[in-house]
Formats: structure tokens, sequence, C-alpha cells
């Protein structure tokens, strides 16, 4: 089979020994830096939803009820605590001005199952400890919905059911089991931005 077209410009410059240019993502108006944020590329945007499709990234995690408020701020405290002792223990800050604050919502056998996750920044080699455990997110195609105000897993809810009945109606394929609330801002901030990613199935 011959090759398709897009590749006859790859081929031309690695037998030439051309440099390419660097890969432009797209960035989001509330995530600048000195904000660290996974890369993405936009692939379609509409009034109910935005379609991107994220790089693969590193996350560490941990597990956490999200409708609870005491088990929620555990949670968050046990991946502080966990980021400070790499940070020590490697003798580098890891910074901490990642974003955005993610909760995995999954439905498995006996109900809702969640899990807290922190980004990694680009060129930091984490490992599991403890309550921790450092997990890759492969590339993905995201279905994403924005929305503002203080972060609830309520609201967080109710935007992920509005995004998947948006989704069934346009005939999109998506994976019905699992979304991520995402959160861009600090408790203390004035303002929230918010979102809720939902996997192309």
């Amino acid at each position: 089979m011959a090759p398709s077209l897009p590749a006859v410009p790859l081929l031309l410059a690695l037998v030439l020994g051309i440099a390419l240019p660097a890969q432009a993502y797209d960035q989001l108006d509330y995530c600048q830096p000195p904000k660290i944020c996974p890369q993405f590329t936009r692939i379609a945007t509409n009034e109910m939803y935005e379609e991107r499709l994220y790089e693969s990234s590193v996350w560490m995690c941990t597990v956490g009820d999200a409708t609870d408020p005491i088990a929620a701020m555990k949670a968050t405290m046990a991946v502080i605590n966990y980021r400070n002792q790499q940070s020590w223990l490697q003798v580098v800050k890891i910074d901490d001005n990642t974003w955005p604050s993610l909760v995995k919502v999954k439905q498995g056998e006996k109900g809702q199952e969640f899990s807290l996750c922190w980004l990694v920044p680009p060129g930091v080699t984490l490992s599991s400890s403890g309550q921790v455990t450092v997990e890759t997110l492969l590339m993905a195609t995201m279905f994403v919905r924005s929305f503002e105000g203080n972060p609830s897993f309520r609201s967080s809810q109710e935007n992920a059911q509005k995004l998947m009945q948006d989704l069934a109606d346009e005939g999109e394929c998506f994976n019905r089991a699992v979304f991520y609330a995402a959160n861009y801002d600090k408790d203390i901030s004035v303002t929230h931005h918010n979102e809720i990613w939902v996997p192309q199935d």
C-alpha cells in the first residue's frame, strides 16, 4: 500500500535531516503559564460541549469519597504529603502549580468509586507510595462541558448527566461508566472554572 500524503513530508524531513516544528497545543484562558496543564488539541466545539484530544499525562492519585467533605480533605492531604515527601527525596521541589485537580468517578459493581488526582509536571518521575499511586492517563479524546461556581460533587454530577444526555442526543459514542470532574482554581479563589470530561468510547 502506498504511503499516505502526510507521511511524505515526514519521510523527506527524516532523510534530509530537517527539523520539524514542535506541535502547537491549544491553551485555556484559565490555564495559562505559570499554571501547568495537560496538553490537548481542540477538535471541535459547539454551544454544549467541546471535543479535545488529550496527550498522554501522568497523575498522582489516591482513593477518597468525593461525597464526604472529610474524606475528600483526607485524600487531598494524602496527595500533598506525598508530593512534599517526593520533593524531599528527589532534593528538588515538585511544582505545585499543576492543574486541573481531577476527581475520577467510575461506576463500579458496588456503586460509584472515586479517585482524587493531581497532574505530575512533565519531566518528573515518581513512583507509587503508600496511599498514592502514580497513574498514566493515555492519549484520549474527551468530551468537555465547562461550568462555573464553587465546585461540589453535586454540581459535577448534574453537569456530567447533562453532558451525557447532550452526547446521547447528538449520537456520540462515549463511556457511560466514568467521568472526570476538573477544577482549575484554589478553594479560596473568587472565581472557579470547572469542567466535566467524558471519554469517547
